[in-house]
């Protein structure tokens, strides 16, 4: 027990120095680690937000910020996924982190100055190609404008249930699902499933998920993904996710 202290301190240390410079495509993972040690050899989760450990290794997560952009919030597995081409992410009973991600709205948003309805919440996660981390996180914040105006415009072309390819130029395709949570709802699996030519080839795919009402008072969620092609043009992660959530 008296080592603890110096344990501790040199975890913190290799934390600052992995945050400072944040230039490995591992520093995330290092990172998560340091925040779980410290939850286990003190309580806190610090440098992290919070940790939660479930009987499934895998469904296990940390929510922080991000090393690089303290505005930025992301969720984080414990486990060792490099990101959303990992198989084990479509097998029967794979942890849903958009799910687990949803459910950590107040931890993403507590410090804002202003209350967010959950309609206006949202969460993206990278293609392999796009990603400075090779550790799977998904960015948590609010819709940008410039996607809430995509949104908008194809309201009336996009299906209840079924992916519809809205024609842009960056090949976005688009749904909209019913439902409170996410709870029965996994992203990643139905993108998978109902885009042409995405379970294939998941590396390059990029997903987004907005809360939404629409007009008749039914809540539910847009599902937007967009295979990278040769042309990269813009709806990065960081595109869709507004992480100051400002009005």
């Amino acid at each position: 027990m008296k080592h603890r202290p110096a344990v501790l301190s040199i975890s913190l240390v290799i934390v600052v120095i992995i945050m400072s410079s944040f230039v490995s495509r591992s520093a995330l993972g290092l990172v998560v680690r340091a925040c779980e040690i410290n939850a286990t050899l003190t309580g806190s989760p610090y440098p992290c937000l919070k940790i939660v450990q479930a009987q499934d290794p895998l469904s296990s997560y940390a929510v922080l910020r991000e090393p690089t952009d303290k505005e930025r919030t992301i969720l984080a597995p414990l486990a060792d996924v490099p990101g959303i081409e990992d198989p084990r992410l479509l097998a029967a009973g794979a942890p849903n982190y958009f799910d687990a991600a949803w459910r950590e709205q107040s931890t993403a948003i507590a410090p804002r100055a202003f209350k967010v309805a959950p309609q206006d919440f949202a969460l993206a996660i990278n293609a392999a190609s796009w990603r400075t981390q090779d550790r799977l996180h998904i960015h948590m914040g609010c819709e940008t404008p410039r996607f809430r105006a995509l949104l908008k415009t194809h309201t009336t072309e996009i299906g209840t249930g079924r992916f519809t390819n809205l024609g842009t130029n960056a090949g976005w395709w688009a749904t909209f699902l019913t439902a409170d949570d996410l709870s029965k709802l996994n992203p990643l699996r139905l993108v998978a499933d109902g885009v042409d030519g995405a379970r294939s080839n998941m590396q390059n795919v990029v997903v987004g998920v907005f809360g939404s009402t629409l007009p008749d008072g039914q809540h539910g969620f847009y599902i937007l993904a967009r295979i990278i092609g040769a042309n990269k043009y813009r709806g990065s992660a960081e595109d869709m996710i507004d992480p100051k959530c400002l009005p």
